[in-house]
């Protein structure tokens, strides 16, 4: 009886193999084990690779799912990829089902005193126009009225009662829509609102409602609060 050895993935494992017919049961047998073979060879090669790059995480990193061994800090920040493929607007509607709205949007940049412009109507909206468009990367900001403090009622007058989930479109010109779901819902001091993540430019691509919440301060003639609604891009 002749031997023929039969190497596998793993050049330290192999399994030998008789020339003759073996029998069902040893069939069975050898190919569990070369089975195994494969995967302690594999886990040992891994192993050793681990242990030259990564030190003594080496075994902690050789069997960790990759999602524990990967650093956020070094990915890139970038649209997740069921919208990789979405096409950017310029909004001119924006409507949230849930609470009645279907709103003109304007697009504004900077006041004087370098704060976001607002809407010309108590009625439209307003998108920074310095910042990014719905289906960019990052946040595409936009803000409305709440009221006046008397009897006109804003766009944005029953924001508060938005909830986690609900749809928001917005849409262009040309009738382009984009669909976004709500993820976050915060409430902030009048001057102590996270400016730069509301603004931020990078990262998914999201959109960002503001509106005055709180009370209203007679003496600065402005509300208290800011109300700040984050939806996440869904679809098109």
């Amino acid at each position: 009886m002749s031997e023929k050895p039969l190497l596998l993935s793993s050049a330290k494992t192999g399994v030998i193999v008789d020339n003759q017919q073996p029998s069902h049961w040893w069939r069975k047998i050898a190919l569990a084990l070369g089975v195994l073979a494969v995967l302690v060879g594999a886990a040992d090669v891994m192993a050793r690779i681990s242990k030259d790059a990564f030190g003594n995480n080496a075994a902690f990193i050789s069997f960790a799912p990759a999602a524990a061994i990967v650093d956020p800090s070094l990915l890139s920040p970038a649209t997740p990829a069921a919208t990789s493929s979405v096409s950017a607007l310029v909004p001119t509607r924006l409507q949230i089902p849930s609470l009645g709205v279907d709103a003109k949007v304007e697009s504004v940049g900077k006041k004087a005193d370098g704060s976001m412009g607002t809407p010309s109507t108590w009625q439209n909206t307003a998108w920074y126009d310095l910042g990014s468009k719905p289906g960019e990367p990052g946040n595409a900001v936009i803000d409305g009225h709440v009221n006046n403090a008397l009897t006109t009622a804003g766009v944005f007058e029953h924001l508060s009662q938005i909830s986690l989930g609900d749809s928001i479109t917005v849409s262009d010109a040309q009738g382009h829509l984009l669909t976004y779901q709500v993820s976050d819902i915060e409430e902030y001091p009048v001057n102590g609102a996270p400016t730069g993540a509301i603004f931020a430019t990078t990262g998914p691509s999201q959109l960002v409602l503001v509106t005055c919440d709180g009370n209203w301060d007679a003496s600065l003639h402005q509300f208290d609060k800011r109300l700040v609604v984050v939806a996440r891009l869904v679809g098109a």
